[in-house]
């Protein structure tokens, strides 16, 4: 990604900012919406933002989006940004506002995220149930909800539980509960058999 500066806009600068592709898919969150991109906006992992002042500190991207009327939260993965509205705000007030402002980000040439290390545990320290579950989760949970916008982050487990945390669509999302019971809980249950159930947390 080639920084440009803070050129003022012209018509050169104008088309350049409108070719980037940016693409909106629906997610099974009627509030959710996923944006596609074409650039790498973060190496691995995801990070979401609901609050402007970390944003700020911590992500550029989540910080301009996160100023637009209606928009409550944003996740950013390597290659799309989802975004949940305000129940009371119409999706074709938003759109166009969000394209543009993830279309000018891109072409700013800034980092989306500051410290993309502080991503998902690497499960170095974890014990060899918890290891599984992670592999599970890396390997055939999260590319899933990925489809749909969203992601899960894996919080612990304990006495037989696993605590899990949907962000991004996935994490105000009406059917997030039945992905969460009949998915993932099927999925590691059916894998691991130490694992008795599964909680949001």
């Amino acid at each position: 990604m080639q920084a440009h500066g803070s050129a003022p806009p012209d018509d050169r600068v104008e088309s350049e900012i409108e070719a980037i592709q940016v693409s909106s898919v629906p997610t099974p969150n009627p509030d959710a919406l996923m944006f596609r991109v074409d650039e790498v906006l973060v190496p691995s992992g995801t990070f979401e933002y609901t609050d402007p002042a970390r944003a700020r500190t911590d992500a550029p991207l989540a910080a301009r989006l996160l100023q637009l009327d209606g928009v409550e939260l944003v996740l950013i993965a390597p290659r799309f940004v989802t975004v949940r509205k305000a129940e009371a705000v119409r999706w074709p007030e938003v759109v166009p506002v969000v394209k543009r402002a993830i279309r000018e980000f891109i072409w700013s040439g800034e980092m989306a995220v500051f410290d993309t290390a502080a991503g998902p545990a690497s499960g170095g320290d974890l014990g060899a149930i918890e290891q599984r579950i992670l592999q599970l989760l890396e390997d055939e949970i999260r590319p899933a909800l990925a489809q749909d916008g969203g992601d899960v982050t894996y919080v612990g487990f304990e006495a037989g539980i696993v605590h899990l945390r949907m962000i991004g669509a996935c994490g105000s999302c009406p059917s997030s509960t039945a992905t969460l019971r009949q998915g993932i809980e099927a999925l590691l249950r059916e894998e691991i058999p130490e694992v008795l159930g599964v909680e949001q947390v």
